[in-house]
């Protein structure tokens, strides 16, 4: 797999174009949601510190036009070529650190570098049943990292008044301009040895509300 930080010198021009082109157009339609949606939060209050929130793949469209700033995070990001616009998206709203990896593509070392910023007191976003699925099931490094670091997990789930489906295992959710958004916010939730499948459970439920 051609990954964003094996390009060839020769492709290099290339990939760039279309990185920070295709970057620049989801930014901008990040923005637009951010800027003409009617955005409002519920249930618990946003913590401060450091934190693991928790999404579905199917929000991050959703997520993007919500928190189009954000401090102090670290992102695990899937590490192939055509993931560069989202790369820079990160980068644009605010993300200071990309840790390259996913399920069978360097994974265990991208979690063990994010638990390594998470001690630092950075928080992180990880859409939970990504990155090739299946939807709507929860992947346990979530949990890991909650409770190696003893770092607490705030579940998210979006709703939107108006949006449009596309296609692809995750069906993820694109709203429409001048729409609601509406997020409900999950109490903060830590994992131990302990509660693993309860937290696992708590949760799923409440993604699928």
């Amino acid at each position: 797999m051609l990954r964003v930080d094996t390009i060839p010198w020769y492709l290099k021009p290339f990939f760039l174009v279309f990185g920070y082109s295709s970057g620049l157009f989801l930014y901008g339609y990040c923005w637009l949601v951010h800027h003409t949606c009617r955005i409002t939060f519920v249930g618990a209050d946003l913590p401060t510190g450091a934190v693991v929130y928790a999404i579905w793949h199917r929000d991050l469209a959703l997520y993007f036009g919500v928190f189009t700033s954000v401090r102090q995070q670290v992102w695990m990001n899937h590490p192939a070529w055509y993931m560069k616009p989202v790369h820079l998206l990160l980068r644009w709203t605010g993300v200071e650190h990309i840790c390259l990896g996913s399920s069978g593509n360097s994974g265990k070392q991208a979690l063990d570098n994010v638990v390594g910023y998470l001690k630092q007191g950075y928080s992180t976003t990880i859409a939970i049943d990504g990155p090739a699925g299946p939807a709507y099931v929860l992947k346990p490094g979530v949990l890991w990292m909650s409770r190696d670091v003893e770092v607490p997990v705030v579940p998210l789930h979006f709703s939107s008044s108006s949006s449009i489906r596309l296609g692809g295992w995750d069906r993820k959710i694109l709203p429409r301009l001048f729409s609601g958004i509406t997020i409900h916010v999950g109490e903060r939730l830590l994992v131990s040895q302990d509660n693993l499948q309860a937290s696992a459970d708590e949760i799923t439920q409440h993604l699928n509300k």
